[in-house]
């Protein structure tokens, strides 16, 4: 099995709409309605709203690969004002977990950070996403607070913290070694 991380690249957008929409419903299906989900969806991932995002010079975008299909797709900022840099979007197609892309994507996310001269990684997660909230926690997230989220209708808790460049990078070592 071939695991590759890559930047994204503008042919690939219909096709991380796919996993994006694919993982929504895996993940959110259960507490958000469709309806919801649709709407939020289409207002901030269209092709152009992903074209935007892509043309900002504070956004980083990543590709992970299995044998050279997308399986996940990043996409990080650096906000200015609070010289943070963001996990704004960190998504894993759920038939490919457990193989270490979300490890190499938050790799790519602690790259953009020290590029910055950033100890941190910052992120936030819906506290119904407990896989993902237990994930993070393993690689060292710090929760700061509790926001509440709005996609549509439904508004949901949502966990802000940080994860240490330090934690991912560890962690990314740690899994490769047990890949040997």
């Amino acid at each position: 099995m071939n695991v590759s991380i890559r930047t994204l690249k503008a042919d690939d957008l219909l096709e991380v709409r796919h996993v994006i929409w694919n993982t929504w419903q895996a993940t959110y299906g259960p507490f958000i309605p469709e309806e919801d989900l649709h709407g939020f969806f289409d207002e901030n991932y269209s092709v152009e709203a992903l074209e935007q995002q892509m043309a900002n010079p504070n956004v980083a975008c990543f590709i992970a690969e299995v044998d050279g299909e997308m399986a996940g797709f990043e996409r990080t900022y650096f906000n200015t004002e609070e010289k943070r840099e963001y996990v704004a979007s960190l998504y894993i197609l759920p038939e490919r977990h457990g193989l270490g892309l979300g490890t190499q994507l938050m790799l790519k996310a602690a790259q953009e950070a020290k590029k910055r001269t950033l100890e941190s990684v910052w992120l936030g997660v819906m506290t119904q996403n407990q896989q993902a909230v237990d994930w993070y926690k393993k690689i060292g997230f710090h929760i700061s607070e509790e926001k509440p989220f709005t996609m549509g209708k439904t508004t949901v808790p949502h966990l802000i913290g940080r994860v240490p460049v330090s934690s991912i990078e560890k962690a990314a070592k740690t899994r490769s070694k047990k890949k040997k």
